[in-house]
């Protein structure tokens, strides 16, 4: 049964790992190939003008009065600066309390975003209003936010904080990609491509960092090796606490 329990643990990050980044690949392949598709414009037409009319009769200046209302408050979330802010201040509160692996984690966990402008000179995809040497795909303002947020979910996943940080990351993460959208700035499969790398990305280094937890107890059983049978358990498992 322990062995059981041992082989389930990894299968959500590896299933959210794999499925983001087949999903980031056809995004990438569909990019390079012929750009935005039809559903890809549609919700584009939909986000920046701020009209919605799920039955197709939408009458033109008739926009969204509370995507209206709400967009001075996104486009202040999609702020580079606000975000690189706040998880330098993340970082920065996790290394006083004491807990750097966690900071190390979170920082790895944003080091994605360093992908993100090489990814968008090897793809060249034209934003919606085309500028020189301004590639859209992926958007680095989605891959950000859900680096963050995905990272932070990590943390605090064997907490009572899962759910609140969930939805709480869910909210930030829709907030800062419609912002993105409704600038003109990217198409939603950009911002849905920044959201998947991040994932990947993130549930790729959970995984390293269950694989190392298991590792760790092993390597300091092999370190204690001279010290009696009956004190040695214990006093793994106390480090293994306290790491």
């Amino acid at each position: 049964m322990k062995g059981d329990r041992r082989l389930s643990v990894p299968a959500f990050p590896l299933a959210l790992a794999l499925g983001a980044l087949g999903l980031f690949a056809l995004l990438t392949v569909s990019a390079v190939a012929g750009g935005p598709r039809g559903w890809d414009r549609l919700l584009f037409r939909h986000l920046y003008s701020g009209e919605w009319d799920w039955a197709g009769g939408t009458t033109p200046g008739q926009s969204n009065p509370v995507l209206n209302a709400a967009e001075p408050t996104i486009y202040r979330l999609a702020s580079a600066r606000l975000l690189v802010l706040f998880a330098a201040v993340l970082v920065v509160t996790l290394i006083l309390l004491g807990r750097r692996r966690a900071a190390a984690f979170f920082t790895a966990a944003l080091a994605v975003t360093a992908l993100v402008p090489v990814l968008k000179q090897l793809v060249d995809s034209p934003s919606p209003f085309p500028r020189p040497d301004h590639p859209s795909f992926p958007s680095g303002h989605a891959t950000g936010s859900m680096a963050i947020a995905a990272g932070i979910v990590a943390l605090v996943w064997s907490s009572r904080w899962r759910w609140l940080a969930i939805v709480v990351g869910a909210m930030f993460v829709a907030a800062v990609g419609m912002a993105a959208v409704a600038d003109s700035g990217h198409w939603p499969s950009d911002v849905l491509a920044g959201w998947c790398l991040a994932l990947a990305w993130v549930a790729a280094l959970t995984l390293m960092a269950g694989r190392w937890r298991e590792r760790a107890p092993t390597r300091q059983g092999q370190i204690s090796a001279p010290r009696s049978r009956a004190t040695r358990p214990a006093e793994i498992d106390g480090a293994a606490i306290n790491q």
